[in-house]
């Protein structure tokens, strides 16, 4: 297994509560598929660099995980087709 490292950004429409419960979904999705939380980096709502998609505030999570290599992929598709996730990277974190 390797360590990784993803960004996530949510939608600035939820609450802290439900933001917090969107990113537990993408952390369930880890451990089902065989990885381990590491350390979850919480960095709450903030000012976007620029705007995406006319949106100028997410909420932030960075996430660090093990996770088998040949699982990323599926895991990335995932996070791109939740509409709740405005930007995301997945990082190898060694």
């Amino acid at each position: 297994m390797k360590k990784y490292e993803s960004m996530i950004m949510l939608s600035p429409t939820f609450s802290k509560e439900d933001a917090t419960k969107e990113n537990e979904k993408i952390l369930k999705y880890i451990t089902d598929n065989g990885g381990e939380i590491i350390e979850i980096d919480v960095w709450g709502k903030r000012r976007l660099a620029y705007e995406i998609r006319k949106i100028k505030e997410a909420f932030y999570f960075v996430n660090y995980y093990n996770i088998e290599q040949d699982k990323v992929k599926e895991f990335d598709l995932q996070i791109k087709l939740n509409e709740n996730i405005i930007r995301h990277n997945i990082l190898i974190a060694e």
